[in-house]
């Protein structure tokens, strides 16, 4: 069967320092006319930060859309169109935690919201962790820890950590680590 939606018209709605929102009018596979809000992002790394003795860096800051304190994987925003997921990560991974990584290996891309959002996360393995000094942007209040890998996965059991991305990630280092043992 063929889904695919054809755009026949794009109506910008909203510009801002984050993401854009646009009003697709497309035309369905079975020729119906229907109109798509969509959120356009650049995407973002997202860092998992393992120690050489098997600990997880996860970093805790303030969420205001949904007003509370988050424990989540390093992560940011990709700082202009073509920017390399990787250098990013490598950014993120520094300005977050302090930490630098000898390896950084994708192990994931990940679409946190594909019914209205062109969001794609690049998420990394770190490992050959030296650290150092972090050196969060000016509006962002970070503080970086480390935690047992079973703390992490425990945490998420208990709904302690539960964004979509710091789930997805700490899953699949679990499922890494394991196979390389």
């Amino acid at each position: 069967m063929n889904y695919y939606e054809k755009t026949i018209g794009v109506q910008p709605i909203y510009h801002g320092n984050i993401l854009d929102v646009e009003r697709l009018t497309v035309e369905l596979p079975n020729g119906k006319i229907a109109t798509r809000d969509v959120i356009r992002n650049p995407g973002a790394s997202v860092v998992i930060p393992i120690t050489d003795d098997g600990q997880i860096i996860l970093v805790e800051q303030f969420r205001k859309p949904n007003d509370k304190v988050f424990i989540e994987l390093p992560a940011g925003k990709l700082d202009f169109p073509g920017e390399d997921p990787e250098r990013c990560a490598a950014r993120e991974l520094e300005e977050e935690t302090g930490y630098t990584a000898q390896k950084l290996e994708k192990i994931l891309t990940l679409y946190p919201a594909p019914a209205f959002a062109d969001e794609i996360l690049h998420i990394y393995l770190a490992t050959g962790l030296s650290c150092g000094e972090c050196h969060p942007d000016e509006d962002e209040f970070i503080t970086a820890k480390a935690y047992p890998l079973e703390e992490a996965l425990r945490m998420i059991d208990e709904g302690v950590i539960c964004d979509a991305k710091s789930v997805a990630g700490i899953l699949m280092a679990e499922r890494i680590i394991n196979k390389r043992k």
